[in-house]
């Protein structure tokens, strides 16, 4: 596999062919225009869609990668371990909100001072669910 520069990157990025494509090799699929758009996706852009000065490594280390799809630099090492602490941070932040809310309903069920039908419409949720989340299931 011959390795990818910026250059390369740049160039096909803005070839008015929309067929162009980096060669990269026997071993690997030729990277196309569509393949460079769905890289950037998930980078920093301008307003037209074109990345960043600083985003066009962060692409060519992705390409270039050992394992396609896998970057091969510290920098996209670096974002994929700040990509898996947000999901954590995501997935904590909702599990403690998904906690307080079913104590909530469960209090509010407890309390007796409204109906059970009016705290699943309140609460978004069936009946049924209400009950389960009163009873600790599931």
């Amino acid at each position: 596999m011959s390795t990818i520069t910026v250059e390369q990157i740049r160039t096909l990025w803005n070839s008015p062919n929309p067929k162009a494509a980096i060669d990269r090799g026997d071993d690997f699929e030729p990277v196309s225009k569509d393949d460079l758009s769905a890289l950037a996706s998930g980078l920093d852009t301008d307003d037209e869609g074109y990345p960043l000065n600083d985003q066009w490594q962060i692409i060519a280390d992705h390409l270039n990668g050992v394992t396609p799809g896998e970057p091969a630099s510290t920098a996209g090492d670096d974002l994929l371990q700040e990509i898996r602490a947000a999901r954590a941070e995501r997935d904590r932040v909702k599990t403690e909100a998904d906690d307080q809310f079913n104590t909530v309903i469960r209090a509010a069920v407890a309390s007796k001072k409204a109906p059970v039908t009016a705290i699943a419409a309140a609460a978004d949720l069936s009946r049924e669910r209400i009950y389960q989340i009163r009873d600790g299931r599931r």
